[in-house]
């Protein structure tokens, strides 16, 4: 079984790109979807570490028309298959230009959420509902501080079969919900690690994401949900051949 984490990041600021492969490594994880406002910085990481990363460029929706021409810049120079949007207003009018871009060179979107006004499942799933073909992975399920969230974003994937959903810091009781409501090939998991993030707080590496998949597998998913959930729903999305 391959493992994927499907939310990394990777920042020039901290440290080395290296130090996120140092936390996979114990936690049994074998490739990571990486992602960061320096594309330049995931690019040269992506090339050092081919087989472990898989690189999303980083949309910021409120910088114009210049965040959609870097999505179109890494999808034809780089073929990288995903974009990551990140905090930063949902809402934004240039969303919809970029999800056109991603339509057109078949890349999966990948987007914070949480309770706010700006990045509320609610929010992600009207942009999901406007551009069917493509695939828009709610980050954290719509939650990670609020439950409710958690459980809504189950809902609005229901009725939107291009979306779905990843798991860092949520319920184990959503996460299992959103199993047997969508099932586990619309569920992926994620971490939210990055290189000298939230598992530099911990005593050894890999703890931090070890408790993250915890939260998978302690769920009582049958052998073949946790296998999809912990890496067959990234692989398939991805195109990667396990």
């Amino acid at each position: 079984m391959v493992i994927i984490d499907a939310h990394c990041h990777l920042s020039p600021r901290r440290s080395k790109a290296s130090s996120l492969v140092e936390s996979m490594d114990p936690a049994g994880i074998d490739m990571a979807c990486v992602f960061g406002n320096d594309n330049e910085f995931v690019a040269e990481a992506a090339k050092n570490f081919p087989d472990r990363f898989i690189p999303f460029v980083y949309f910021d929706p409120r910088y114009e028309e210049i965040g959609v021409e870097t999505v179109e810049k890494y999808a034809i120079e780089y073929g990288w298959k995903g974009v990551k949007v990140g905090h930063q207003h949902a809402v934004a009018r240039f969303m919809y230009p970029m999800m056109e871009k991603a339509e057109e060179h078949k890349m999966i979107v990948v987007i914070h959420s949480d309770h706010s006004i700006r990045n509320h499942p609610y929010v992600i799933g009207d942009i999901a509902n406007s551009f069917p073909k493509v695939p828009t992975v709610i980050l954290h399920m719509g939650g990670g501080t609020c439950f409710d969230s958690e459980l809504l974003s189950t809902k609005i994937a229901q009725k939107n079969e291009n979306i779905y959903l990843e798991t860092c810091y949520s319920n184990p009781f959503a996460i299992k919900q959103a199993v047997e409501t969508l099932g586990s090939e619309r569920i992926m998991f994620g971490s939210d690690e990055s290189n000298g993030g939230y598992g530099s707080r911990f005593e050894k590496p890999g703890q931090y994401q070890d408790l993250m998949l915890d939260a998978v597998r302690v769920i009582g998913l049958q052998k073949d949900q946790e296998e999809a959930v912990l890496g067959g729903t990234a692989a398939k999305l991805l195109g990667i051949d396990r």
